[in-house]
């Protein structure tokens, strides 16, 4: 292909190019002869010129370097440059689109720069293999490992935003060890689980992956369409593939990567003072007829005469959180190899704080890893992979949510320590907050999880038969093992006896003052076998790539807890030393597999019409043997329009042009096993006679639905990539539509009570899903300066096209044509000002002035659930984007990542005792006084006019956020030859640095309901080291 860069626009680095095809180099010598360098170390200029070696064309802007040196020079319109180099030094060539170029200073060097060979022959991971980027069908997205390791979070998942397109990735909470981000492949399409298939190194369903060591990862690839049909059963929500890094040949080479981390809170509520929560509170109580409470106290705080004794002022949000919390990881790989034997083995650990004040609370992983390539003989290939995490939670007794509920409604008023060092009491139950998030003296909450994976696989080729026919497969055994010891303790708080001046000691906890013990062992394990017969080969202009397979998996495990009570003391804390009374244990067990047979069948014409069949045939145990097995078929098609002959004289500007579509039929079995058989529950019941007892007996329970089967998804998708300028600009756009039957729903009819009978489950739901992708960016180098500017764009619509809802619901309400995540809320126009106003409209029997006014929209003159509305948007966003920046300069690194999301509403209720200082800033005094507050006038959790769903607490939660901000710089190579490394490299990092939204009150990405009342998202930032050996 011939590349042509003679016009001056491109001199001065005006171009675009987009990420659809990255950029990677290969070199060749320039065919001039290259002058043997002399002794003479002294500088001189060096004269040379360097052509494209197609169209032997000229090359502007070129970067010449010494290497080793900051010495640099660029090549001018004609492609010539001069450089003072001593002679025996080396020259370096890049230049973007082309593979750099190492050779021997000397005068009067022809240089011919080869085209990025390599990018075309890049290859992605697909499913149960690669293809070259150039000839898949499919739309999948990729981000490499390198990647991942910028953005110093311990949870892999909370990388994904802005990064892979057609990925909707919300982080929900800054939690350690409960860091998640809800996931999903272009939005949601079902009424049941939404969840991904995690795939990782070709093992289904492995568990893990937010805890995956990053710097083990190579890279992350995501199917979304009909590419994903291969999977079949499992498929219907996309499919995340994770491939790890694996060993090379050649020496070893050793990396270590630490960092240090201190995280915050993004948003800490500002909770109302004492004075303020003691006026709001007397406010309400005016409002309900109810005479003040602190109307001769609160003025104390004022005038400084307040009785200290007696009355604090503390700021639970303070009481609880420190300004930042520390976090570690530490990574050490060693890979290399031989030709014949190559390994990568690693080790990480990671330890995290909550972002508690003098807090004994953590979260701790450990983790190794060793994948193992052996070639046995010179056609079979064998790998053994082997990988070990055990995880720490060191957790309170209490549990998260019940921290941040007792946060809000605690009094500030209300002493965490009094001025002589006594705890103070909380609200109920020693229910104090400095104490619960210490985590000493409650108890504790130890939970171990273990996770091991094992694979072994083998790779024969057999060319003794006919060439390109291989089998291959592998053995996967995973196991896990969860074990909980969970004590609660009682600790001692005091109360103030103001007619005594005496502070009473209370010995207690938020369990009835009673010690307790519960133990939990749970254990599983999966086991896979893949069989896979392939074939692979080019004939002239034809290629053919075809395989078939089998592939079975069975999960199954137990699970044991026990409990008991009436400690005397929280030692010794074994079983055996509580007491009989009320002692309780359990048990579960649970299996379940599948079975499936698949194949994939490629065929390209010149490497340019390109046609991809692939079909699978599922087993699942969930259904019943009549049901059981369902058939997933795919086809996609491809053309590059741009290896056309009608396209050659455009070959200087297009690069690669291709439209693409496809279709395929999913399936999704991911719901409660055993549906199809009656089941019955075992409960205490009455023996009676002359020795009456308890036993256990039998109940009926669900009614079995033999009917049951797959949910299935019409997927389709349709899409063009570019890539012109030699990669300098490019893009790809699709456009996508799903439609999803047989979802598995309950039927809107009942029995009686009396029965102890259950419906099942029916195929009766449908749900469609629709969107498109929009991806573009820019790299190039001016001179010394290396940048890219890339951006992605994801935008998908749902509906509920048949929820079988009850006949008597209102036509406003029905869940069928709005969006699976709508919120049910009462519509609200304003707030009332005078009585008048209150009287001449429909309103709940206790509203008053300065109330939240409600809409009658089934106009029957009063205010009742009826009146209920949907909304149009949920907490789950229909548009997501990010924009990323980058930039190298000698040494010095610099990425950005914007992310944010659009069409998203989050319900947030004040529904506490306490409340942000917004709410009492803004609150309605009088229609005289405050006749534009942005709040109603003062009220709590009890408050039942103001407290329920309603648009008036529906807020947008569109946001703009940085999400990523690093600076990096490694040293250069005259540094690292002196200190004997291959490579020394240095970060900041800061995460969620700046947000831009309308909501405020807390994180936009929150799904707090009731104000405030989650962990908070963290804010990091981060220092790295990375040295390699």
């Amino acid at each position: 292909m011939k590349i042509t860069f003679g016009n001056r626009w491109h001199a001065l680095g005006l171009s675009i190019s987009l990420f659809a095809f990255p950029l990677t180099v290969s070199a060749i010598p320039a065919t001039a002869p290259i002058l043997e360098a002399g002794s003479d170390q002294q500088s001189h200029a060096i004269k040379g010129t360097v052509l494209d070696k197609t169209s032997r064309e000229p090359l502007i802007g070129v970067t010449v370097t010494v290497k080793g040196t900051t010495t640099g020079t660029v090549t001018d319109i004609d492609g010539n440059y001069t450089i003072n180099a001593p002679k025996g030094s080396t020259l370096v060539f890049s230049y973007v689109g082309y593979s750099q170029f190492e050779t021997k200073a000397a005068d009067n060097l022809e240089v011919l720069l080869a085209e990025d060979a390599q990018a075309l022959e890049e290859v992605v991971v697909v499913g149960y293999g690669v293809q070259k980027k150039a000839s898949v069908t499919g739309s999948v997205s990729t981000v490499k490992g390198s990647e991942l390791k910028t953005t110093g979070v311990a949870n892999v998942t909370n990388t994904f935003a802005g990064k892979l397109p057609g990925v909707v990735a919300n982080n929900r909470t800054g939690e350690p060890g409960n860091d998640y981000s809800d996931i999903f492949i272009r939005g949601k399409g079902t009424l049941n689980n939404n969840s991904p298939l995690i795939i990782i190194d070709g093992v289904a369903n492995r568990e893990g992956l937010e805890r995956l060591n990053p710097n083990d990862i190579e890279s992350i690839n995501v199917l979304k369409d009909a590419s994903a049909a291969i999977y079949g059963a499992q498929a219907a929500n996309g499919v995340i593939l994770v491939t790890t890094k694996r060993g090379n040949s050649g020496k070893p080479s050793i990396t270590y990567n630490g960092s240090f981390t201190l995280s915050q809170n993004t948003r800490t509520p500002n909770l109302m003072n004492a004075y303020e929560n003691m006026t709001w509170t007397d406010e309400i109580r005016k409002g309900n007829g109810q005479a003040p409470l602190y109307e001769n106290i609160k003025n104390g705080y004022l005038d400084g005469t307040i009785n200290r004794d007696q009355y604090g002022d503390t700021d639970w949000m303070d009481v609880i959180f420190n300004k930042a919390a520390p976090s570690t990881r530490h990574s050490l790989s060693i890979k290399g190899g031989t030709d014949n034997v190559r390994y990568y083995v690693s080790g990480d650990y990671t330890y995290q704080k909550p972002n508690y004040r003098d807090t004994k609370l953590n979260f701790q992983t450990y983790q190794v890893r060793s994948n193992l390539d052996i070639n046995l003989f010179k056609d079979l290939k064998i790998g053994v992979d082997l990988a070990a995490r055990r995880e720490q939670r060191r957790n309170s007794v209490i549990p998260t949510s019940s921290i941040f509920w007792e946060a809000f409604m605690a009094y500030p008023w209300l002493y965490d320590y009094y001025p002589n060092g006594l705890p103070g009491p909380g609200l109920a139950n020693g229910n104090n907050l400095a104490i619960l998030v210490k985590g000493d003296e409650t108890g504790y909450n130890k939970i171990n999880d273990t996770f091991i994976d094992t694979k072994f696989s083998f790779d024969l080729q057999m060319p003794w038969i006919t060439q390109g026919l291989s089998f291959s497969g592998y053995a996967a055994i995973d196991y896990r093992v969860r074990d909980q010891k969970q004590l609660q303790d009682v600790w001692d708080t005091y109360d103030y006896n103001s007619a005594t001046g005496e502070y009473v000691k209370k010995t207690t906890n938020m369990n009835g003052n009673n010690i307790s013990l519960q133990n939990n062992n749970n254990n599983y394990s999966t086991t896979s076998y893949l069989l896979k017969l392939g074939y692979d080969r080019t004939f002239g202009d034809h290629h053919v790539g075809a395989f078939v397979a089998y592939e079975q998996s069975k999960y199954q495990g137990e699970g044991f807890w026990a409990w008991r009570g009436y400690y005397l003391s929280d030692k010794p804390d074994y079983l055996d030393f509580g007491a009989d009374k009320e002692k309780t244990n359990g048990g579960v067990g649970y299996v379940s597999s599948r079975q499936n047979i698949f194949g994939r069948f490629n065929y390209s014409y010149m490497d340019k019409y390109l046609v991809e069949f692939t079909i699978r045939r599922d087993g699942s145990m969930n259904f019943t043997p009549s049901k059981r097995w369902g058939t997933f078929p795919g086809v996609s098609v491809g053309w590059r329009i741009s290896q056309e002959s009608f396209m050659e004289n455009l070959a200087n500007v297009v690069n690669e042009l291709k439209v693409r579509a496809s279709w395929g039929k999913l399936g999704n079995d991911r719901v409660d096993s055993f549906q199809y058989l009656s089941v019955y529950n075992m409960q205490n019941g009455a023996i009676l006679g002359s020795t009456p007892n308890i036993n256990k007996g039998f109940v009926p329970g669900r009614i079995g639905n033999p009917n049951i089967t797959w949910e299935k998804v019409d997927s389709r998708n349709i899409a063009v990539d570019g890539t012109f300028w030699n990669g300098l600009l490019g893009f790809t756009a699709e456009y996508f539509y799903q439609n999803r039957t047989d979802i598995l729903t309950p039927k809107q009819a009942s029995v009686p009570y009396y029965t102890g009978l259950t419906l099942p489950d029916q195929n009766i739901g449908e749900v469609s899903n629709q969107g498109f992708e929009l991806m573009l960016s820019h790299r190039n180098k001016v001179g010394n300066v290396t940048y890219n500017i890339s951006g992605n764009l994801t935008y998908t619509k749902n509906k509920i096209k048949f929820f079988d809802e009850a006949a008597n619901t209102p036509e406003w309400q029905r869940r069928t044509g709005h969006s699976l995540d709508s919120w049910l809320m009462f519509k609200t126009d304003g707030i009332y000002q005078t009585w008048d106003e209150v009287n001449s409209t429909p309103h709940f029997a206790n509203a008053q002035p300065g109330d939240i006014k409600y809409v009658d929209i089934d106009g029957d003159g009063q205010i009742t659930d009826n009146d209920r509305i949907r909304s149009e948007y949920g907490n789950v966003p229909r548009l997501v984007y990010g924009i990323n920046l980058g930039a190298e300069w000698k040494g010095f690194e610099l990425g950005m990542l914007w992310t944010g999301q659009g069409c998203a509403e989050q319900m947030i209720v004040p529904y506490s005792y306490n409340l942000d200082k917004d709410f009492y800033n803004n609150r309605w005094i009088s229609a005289e006084e405050t006749p534009n507050a942005k709040y109603p006038r003062a009220f709590d959790k009890d408050d039942y006019e103001n407290t329920r769903w309603c648009d008036f607490w529906l807020y947008n939660a569109s946001f703009l956020r940085l999400k990523n901000l690093e600076i990096a710089y490694n040293l250069p190579q005259s540094v690292l030859n002196k200190i004997k490394l291959q490579g020394v490299r240095f970060a900041l990092t800061g995460t969620n640095l700046f947000t831009i939204d309308k909501v405020k009150i807390q994180d936009p990405e929150s799904t707090a309901t009731s104000t405030g009342q989650s962990y908070p998202i963290a804010r990091t930032y981060t220092f790295s080291l990375n040295l390699t050996f």
